[in-house]
C-alpha cells in the first residue's frame, strides 16, 4: 500500500453532466483511479494522471508564504471547466493526492516518488499538482525509479529562482531541490542537465550564479533573456538543450511570471515571463516527444486574486496535455 495516499472520491466539477465529448468539459471527462488497486495491470495507449502533493512545509522552512498546500484543489477546480478536446482516444484519470500534515517533508517526498513510480509501471504520465516546490524532488525521484542507473533524466524548470541552495544546515526546502538531484547525480557520476528559462537575477544571490558556472550541466535565460530573444530564438536554446536527451522532467513554478499574471504564489514576481509567450514555449518542449511528466507548483490560492494563478495552470495543463498526446499518436 503507497504510504500518505489517498485516493480522490469526491467529484469537483459541477455543471450539468453530458455525454457528447463534443460539449464535454474535463470534469465531465476525468475518471477517479486506485493505485492502490492490486487488480490493475499497465494500460495501452494514451493515459495522463492528475496527483496532488498536498504539502508546502518547504515553503515554511524557506520562509516562503504558505498556502500551496491547497493549490491541489483549486487547480483541480478550474481544469474541470476548461472544454474537453482530446476525444475518445486519450484518458485523464485523477489518481488522488499525497498527503501527511504530521509527516516530514523528506517522508512526503519519498511517498510522492512511490506514488509517481506506481503510474509509470501502469503507463500514466504523471501531472502532479503542488503543492511548494519540494514537489520537484518526489517527482523526479519517482521518475528516475523507472530509469537504469546510468540513463539520465533531464530537467526543464521554468522559474525565476534557481533553486539550487545548499541544504547541508536548513535541511530539504522549496529552494533546494534541484541541488539535491544535482547531488544524487553526482554520487552515481551522472551529469545533472538542467535547465532553468525565466530566472530574476534580483532573486538569486551570487554564490548561485557562481554555482551555475562552475557546474557542467546546467543552462539557463534569464526573464530578460527570453524577452530580447523573442520565441524562435528561445526555442532554438531549447533545442540545443534537448537534443541529446531521450527522457525530460518539466516542471513549471507558477512564480515565474509577473505578479499581475500570478498574483497567487508563494514568492511574487514584480518582473516576469509572458504567459502567452510561455505557453508557446512549453508547447514547443512537449512536442519534442521526450516529456516523461510534468508538475505545476507553488500555487496559493488564499493569495490569489479572482483564482487568476490557478486558472493559469490549468491552463498550461490544458495545453501541454494537448500537444503530448498529440505526439503520442505518431509513436509505434
Amino acid at each position: 500500500m503507497l504510504a500518505d495516499y489517498y485516493p480522490s472520491s469526491t467529484p469537483y466539477y459541477h455543471g450539468a453532466i453530458e455525454d457528447d465529448l463534443y460539449t464535454a468539459k474535463w470534469g465531465m471527462v476525468i475518471t477517479f483511479l486506485d493505485l492502490n488497486d492490486d487488480n490493475l495491470v499497465p494500460f495501452e495507449g494514451i493515459h495522463f494522471g492528475l496527483i496532488g502533493f498536498k504539502s508546502d512545509k518547504g515553503v515554511y522552512i524557506n520562509n516562503g508564504r504558505v498556502g500551496a498546500v491547497e493549490g491541489p484543489r483549486e487547480i483541480r477546480s478550474q481544469l474541470a471547466k476548461l472544454p474537453w478536446h482530446l476525444g475518445n482516444q486519450v484518458m485523464v484519470y485523477d489518481v488522488g493526492n499525497i498527503d501527511g500534515p504530521n509527516r516530514s517533508l523528506e517522508q512526503l517526498q519519498t511517498s510522492l516518488s512511490e506514488a509517481i513510480k506506481r503510474m509509470c509501471e501502469l503507463n500514466i504520465v504523471p501531472i502532479v499538482l503542488g503543492g511548494g516546490h519540494e514537489t520537484a524532488y518526489g517527482h523526479y525521484l519517482g521518475l528516475r525509479q523507472e530509469l537504469s542507473v546510468d540513463e539520465e533524466l533531464a530537467v526543464i524548470n521554468m522559474d525565476a529562482h534557481f533553486d539550487l541552495r545548499p541544504y547541508d544546515k536548513t535541511g530539504p526546502n522549496s529552494g533546494t531541490g534541484f541541488r539535491q538531484m544535482f547531488d544524487d547525480d553526482l554520487l552515481e557520476n551522472r551529469v545533472f542537465n538542467y535547465l532553468v528559462l525565466g530566472i530574476q537575477e534580483h532573486n538569486n544571490n551570487l554564490f548561485l550564479f557562481d554555482f551555475v558556472a562552475r557546474s557542467k550541466g546546467i543552462q539557463f535565460l534569464t526573464g530578460q533573456d527570453i524577452y530580447q530573444m523573442g520565441y524562435q530564438r528561445v526555442c532554438q536554446k531549447i533545442d540545443a538543450f534537448l537534443e541529446n536527451q531521450s527522457r525530460v522532467y518539466l516542471t513549471i513554478d507558477m512564480d515565474c511570471f509577473s505578479v499581475g499574471s500570478a498574483p497567487g504564489v508563494s514568492a511574487i514576481q514584480s518582473l516576469g515571463v509572458d504567459p502567452n509567450l510561455a505557453i508557446l514555449l512549453l508547447q514547443h518542449i512537449a512536442a519534442s516527444g521526450k516529456l516523461v511528466g510534468f508538475d505545476i507548483v507553488e500555487v496559493s490560492p488564499p493569495h490569489d486574486i479572482d483564482k487568476h494563478t490557478a486558472n493559469l495552470a490549468a491552463t498550461f495543463i490544458f495545453y501541454l496535455v494537448q500537444i503530448m498526446a498529440q505526439h503520442s499518436y505518431g509513436k509505434p
